[in-house]
This record gives structure tokens, C-alpha cells and sequence, in this order.
């Protein structure tokens, strides 16, 4: 607990060393770190930016996080874990339309569960380069060949194409209500795939 305010004493309880403050400090050091990634870059964000904003000691990231690289790969993680389920999933679900509409349905939830998340991969080229980065993309990619087919052609990756990007820009529309616009948006990638 080092160079965090308000250390505990050695002889305190774990209730009364605050561990809801290190679970606290941990959070907002998570949440501050989305935001300025997603307004400054990965690369633009120092650890002194992340830890004086809080009013922490550079020390106090590092006695929660080994670095910078592990704050991204946990802002990252929910959005991993989910992809991860849905291609283990996918891959014993036969390529119906049904089959499509319930991968698109999964896949836009992911994307809209945490848009941030979401524009930071699709946007920083840091991120992309990343290990967490790397990861995702790989997902991304098991999805997309599910989506084409075993055989694909120009067009089959054509349509996989346009029922991606057509989530993908939806989401990225400003203005858009997700809850009202959700089926519609599904929908017409599903067309698309099914065209």
C-alpha cells in the first residue's frame, strides 16, 4: 500500500487496512486510465498522468499493476473474455441464419458493452500493437472466417464485410440509441449475410 494516503497501520484488520479502498484505488485507476486513452492515446498517457489525477504516487499504480501495459490488458479484459465465449460458442453452431443472427446479436453486444473499449482497439494504433491487442484482433478474425464460411469467395467475404462494418459504423454513429436502434442495426448485417 505503499504511496497511497491514508496507509493502514501493521497491526490493523484487512477491513480497517482498507481493502474496499485498494479495491476502490485499483477501479479508479482503471477508470481513469479508459478515459485518457480514449481522449489522449495509449502512448499519450503517462503513469504520472494517471496516478497525480487521483492524487496517488506512481508507487501506488505499481503496488496494483505490474505497468501501463497491464492497465490496457485489464480495460480490455471484459470485451476478451466475452469474445472468447462467444467463439467457443460459434464454433459448434452451424451456419444458419439463425446461427448468423445469434453471432451478430453476441457480437454487437460486445462491441456496445464498452464502446470505449471498443473505439480504443479500433482506433489506437498502440493498443493494436499491443499484446490485449493482438488478441482481439485474432478474435476478430475467428468471427469473420466463421461469418465467410470454410470456402469463401470474393463475395462471401464481401457480405462478411459489410455485416461487420455495418455494426461497427452503427455503433460508432453518435446520436444513435442503441436500445432502439439495436434490432434494426442486427437486422439488416443479418440481410446482408444472408443476401
Amino acid at each position: 500500500m505503499t504511496g497511497e494516503r491514508g496507509a493502514a497501520s501493521a497491526d490493523s484488520t484487512p477491513e480497517d487496512a482498507g481493502e474496499p479502498v485498494l479495491r476502490d484505488t485499483r477501479r479508479s485507476l482503471l477508470l481513469l486510465a479508459r478515459d485518457l486513452f480514449a481522449r489522449q492515446g495509449y502512448r499519450g498517457t503517462s503513469i504520472r498522468q494517471l496516478t497525480s489525477r487521483l492524487d496517488l504516487t506512481p508507487a501506488a499504480l505499481y503496488y496494483h499493476f505490474t505497468g501501463k501495459q497491464q492497465v490496457l490488458a485489464e480495460i480490455l479484459a471484459p470485451m476478451e473474455r466475452d469474445g472468447e465465449t462467444i467463439i467457443a460458442e460459434m464454433e459448434d453452431l452451424e451456419r444458419t441464419p439463425q446461427a448468423m443472427r445469434e453471432v451478430l446479436d453476441r457480437y454487437f453486444d460486445l462491441l456496445a458493452h464498452d464502446i470505449v473499449a471498443f473505439r480504443l482497439v479500433t482506433k489506437d494504433l498502440d493498443v493494436q500493437r499491443s499484446a490485449v491487442g493482438q488478441r482481439l484482433r485474432a478474435q476478430a478474425a475467428v468471427l469473420f472466417a466463421w461469418l465467410t464460411g470454410s470456402s469463401p469467395d470474393v463475395a462471401d467475404r464481401i457480405r462478411a464485410a459489410a455485416a461487420v462494418g455495418t455494426i461497427r459504423l452503427s455503433l460508432e454513429q453518435s446520436g444513435v440509441d442503441l436500445d432502439v436502434h439495436r434490432d434494426a442495426i442486427i437486422g439488416r448485417a443479418l440481410r446482408i449475410m444472408t443476401d
